[in-house]
């Protein structure tokens, strides 16, 4: 039954154009967003804020921040 209900939170997000990258970015306190926000202007790459985001236990991926970063993850704002 739990994966039932993962599938199905899975295919809700899905038709809502979730994105995964605003998700995790709206989760963040404003100090993080703002220091996320200085890294992306100062040209970090994916990899690297990948690998600082994880070393602080904030789940993110790669294929979501390259599908925000090209606008391909259905959302309004983009940053």
């Amino acid at each position: 039954m739990a994966l039932a209900k993962k599938l199905q939170e899975i295919g809700e997000s899905r038709n809502n154009n979730t994105c995964y990258y605003i998700k995790m970015y709206n989760s963040l306190s404003k100090e993080d967003q703002e220091a996320l926000d200085d890294a992306w202007a100062k040209k970090y790459s994916a990899n690297e804020i990948l690998m600082a985001l994880r070393a602080e236990g904030i789940k993110s991926s790669n294929e979501a921040i390259r599908r925000h970063r090209i606008g391909a993850c259905g959302c309004q704002e983009k940053k």
